[in-house]
């Protein structure tokens, strides 16, 4: 599993509380990939191509393992460029969630075994960050994703809501756990 941290933010932001929760969720290890964060189409693009390199590479030595991708805030977008671009290598990712993704040009072209995007309406900067004029007006919700509303505190305000979801156990256990355990996670 690979988590991708978002816009201005570092591999870090991922706490070693949730990386040890999600590996252990899934019995898998959990590596963090670093990009720029820089709040750019070009940066999200050489993201997502390095580490769909990178993932090439592992796959070569772990060809039936899953691929499974997290990305917070426009990680989320890198992480959607990274499936689409092992898709066109025939490498499908089995779990990709996107929490907390400006929703904009950025879009599947690629089947992916489940697509979970995690969003409070109290985010605004999944509504207004970033660079509007290049990719259009963002949104909430991705066409053909389970898109799960969280229910966020009153008391953050639409910065903190953007980040107060990803590395937050209890979010995860309440909102998102449910949907995976079905599908993905070894016995």
């Amino acid at each position: 599993m690979w988590l991708i941290h978002g816009t201005f933010s570092k591999p870090e932001t991922w706490t070693p509380e949730f990386r040890e929760y999600i590996g252990g969720f899934y019995y898998e290890e959990v590596d963090t990939h670093r990009w720029s964060g820089d709040n750019t189409d070009s940066a999200r693009k050489e993201g997502a191509k390095t580490l769909a390199t990178e993932i090439l590479k592992w796959r070569e030595e772990n060809p039936d393992e899953p691929i499974r991708l997290v990305g917070h805030s426009h990680g989320g977008n890198v992480a959607i460029m990274v499936a689409n671009l092992l898709g066109e290598k025939d490498i499908k990712v089995e779990t990709l969630v996107t929490i907390a993704t400006p929703v904009r040009g950025y879009q599947l072209k690629q089947e992916v075994g489940q697509h979970l995007h995690v969003y409070n309406e109290r985010d605004g900067v999944q509504v207004n960050g970033g660079s509007i004029w290049l990719l259009g007006k963002a949104h909430r919700t991705f066409d053909g994703a389970a898109n799960v509303k969280v229910e966020v505190d009153k008391k953050y305000n639409g910065i903190e809501s953007h980040s107060v979801m990803h590395s937050n156990i209890d979010v995860w256990k309440q909102y998102i756990q449910k949907l995976l355990a079905d599908f993905y996670v070894k016995p």
